[in-house]
């Protein structure tokens, strides 16, 4: 993970001083884009995707303070780390939606991972009669879903 670059302020079109200040914080592993605009400066590479949470949402030993912890058991010792460390100039909290898992109730969390895809569209056709050459289980999966 790189360091170089961080703690500075960029220009990015997603950000607005119609609410605030017209700065906000960046985390390139846990969002769009945020990933995008940490690119374009550089301040990352596609080979390291900032990944500093395991599968789990627990942090990682990059994140050496909090090391281990579940990252939303995090942000009270996050703020109060940074109360400590007299880097927190104002603490507020603010209602608002947050993406739930509906199977477990749970956060979901953004996270950078590395991943792949296939242009299906170019081989849609031979699947198309693969599929017809498979058997399915259920049957009724082969058409139209697949």
């Amino acid at each position: 993970m790189q360091s170089k670059g961080c703690f500075r302020v960029l220009c990015a079109d997603f950000v607005t001083s119609d609410s605030g200040t017209g700065i906000v914080h960046t985390a390139p592993g846990f969002g769009v884009d945020d990933y995008s605009v940490a690119r374009k400066y550089n301040i990352i590479v596609p080979d390291d995707p900032c990944v500093c949470v395991d599968d789990s949402g627990f942090f990682l030993d990059i994140v050496k303070d909090f090391s281990g912890k579940y990252i939303k058991d995090a942000d009270p010792l996050i703020i109060h780390l940074l109360k400590d460390q007299k880097r927190l100039i104002r603490h507020d909290i603010f209602e608002h939606s947050y993406p739930m898992c509906w199977r477990s109730d749970t956060p979901l969390i953004y996270k950078a991972v590395n991943c792949w895809f296939i242009r299906v569209t170019d081989i849609k056709e031979r699947l198309l009669k693969n599929n017809l050459e498979s058997k399915w289980v259920p049957t009724f999966a082969q058409v139209g879903r697949f």
